[in-house]
């Protein structure tokens, strides 16, 4: 899964805000944005979100337990 694209629609820690001003929200790194999470790094850091952790890899991971 190394190949998969860093997008928040796709990560374990994403989750929809119930906060108008700022609609998606990162559990891992505790903000939330009117961007993806996801884009508002890479808008900061200038590089793909380093704390994105694919939802199909988590799952295969408990699928092996």
């Amino acid at each position: 899964m190394e190949n998969e694209k860093v997008s928040c629609w796709n990560c374990t820690f994403f989750a929809i805000s119930w906060d108008p001003s700022y609609r998606y929200e990162c559990k891992k790194m505790n903000f939330k944005s009117n961007l993806l999470p996801s884009q508002q790094v890479k808008v900061i850091d200038k590089r793909d979100c380093l704390a994105f952790e694919s939802k199909k890899e988590k799952n295969q991971r408990n699928k092996r337990k």
